[in-house]
Formats: structure tokens, sequence, C-alpha cells
């Protein structure tokens, strides 16, 4: 009994007073249709150097974890010791885990919320260490949901620009010029009788001096 009293005396904790943040702190509409809206939250996630723990896009849930938080951010409690009372200090290892939910509201909005929960282990002299979940100002969550306003100005679909007219106009003079077709003449018509005209021209039969002498057919 006498070395719990002396604990006791030596210091305790007390849970954190701090009231977590109201939802209007923690939520935002953004203008834009569910998939852009995942791409700018992704974004920021991108920006802040999270690491993405667990992503489940058809449910719009996201969890990362976070740097080290500070006092400014969450409260873990107040340490009373012989010392007096003094508030608790988050260690070195404390985490930092932010829950992203993307929703959609109409085809063209999307709300986009942040939770955030903080944990760390405290000290209390003449104590063993113990882990706390520290209760969120709601700082954090509102720094975050500015930044996804911001991403999601910056948040379109792919424009695919249509070619010039000098584009189209050289890509036409790329493509070689077809042969003009041959004349037809009316030895190439069907059922027209040739044109020997040319092909017969300075030739007659009557002309032998071309041809070999050929023996006399015999008398009768």
């Amino acid at each position: 009994m006498g070395m719990i009293g002396a604990l006791s005396v030596a210091g305790c904790l007390y849970p954190p007073q701090a009231q977590p943040p109201p939802d209007e702190q923690q939520q935002v509409v953004i203008p834009l249709p569910y998939d852009l809206a995942w791409d700018a939250v992704n974004g920021v996630i991108t920006e802040n150097s999270f690491h993405v723990q667990a992503q489940d896009m058809t449910n719009g849930i996201i969890e990362a974890a976070g740097p080290r938080f500070t006092l400014h951010d969450a409260d873990c409690g107040r340490i009373k010791s012989v010392a007096g009372s003094y508030t608790a200090e988050p260690e070195p290892d404390s985490s930092s885990v932010y829950n992203f939910l993307v929703r959609p509201r109409g085809p063209e909005a999307t709300i986009v919320e942040v939770r955030a929960t903080f944990n760390s282990s405290v000290k209390v002299p003449l104590h063993p260490a113990t882990d706390v979940d520290c209760v969120s100002h709601g700082i954090q969550e509102s720094n975050l949901l500015r930044e996804v306003l911001v991403q999601a100005k910056q948040t379109h679909r792919p424009v695919f620009a249509k070619p010039s007219g000098a584009t189209q106009q050289a890509a036409s003079a790329s493509v070689p010029a077809s042969a003009p077709a041959p004349r037809r003449t009316s030895i190439d018509k069907p059922g027209a009788p040739p044109n020997l005209s040319s092909s017969t021209h300075g030739f007659s039969l009557m002309d032998h001096s071309g041809l070999p002498n050929l023996p006399a057919p015999p008398q009768q």
C-alpha cells in the first residue's frame, strides 16, 4: 500500500479534455465527379509524402500514415506529479493516420472527408509509459481539406487538341500523288475491232521483198 501511495503521489495521467472537431471541420464538397475527386485526393496525399496503407476506390476509402504530430495537432492529456501539472507531450514514436472518405454527391460533385487518429506513448514519472489515443484539434484536417480544394481546381480531364489546318496540309503533302490512269484506245475497248492503221503502217502483202522464194506449184 505504501508503494502504491508513493506512485500515486509521484504522478498520474489525466485523459484528454479536448472535444473532437465538428463534422463541418472535417469535410468539404468539391465540384468534381467522383473519379476526378479521387485523383485530387491522391494528389494531396502524394504532395504531403503520406504513406498509403490501404485504399479502396469502390468504397471511397484511403488510409494514409502521416508524420509525427505535435501538441498543436492533438491533446494527449495532462500529467500531474509532485512537480505540478503539465501537458503530456507526444513521444518521438507517435503516429498519425488520416482516413480519407470520398463519396459522390450527384454526377458533378463529391464529398471529401478527413478523419485523423493520433496516438502516442506518454511517460509519467515513476510509471511505465502509457499508450494514449490523443484527441485531434481538427487543424490538420482543415489544412488537408483546403489543399484538396486547391487541387480540385487544377484537376481536369485530358483535352485532345484537333490538328490545325497547317498540320493537315503538311500531312496531305507527304502522301505521294497517284499516277494518272492510262489512256484507253479503241483496242482496249471490249468488242471493238483492233486499230490496224498504226500497227500495219508501211506493210503490204504485195510487197514480196521481205518474203522467201517459194517453189512453184507442180504443173498438172
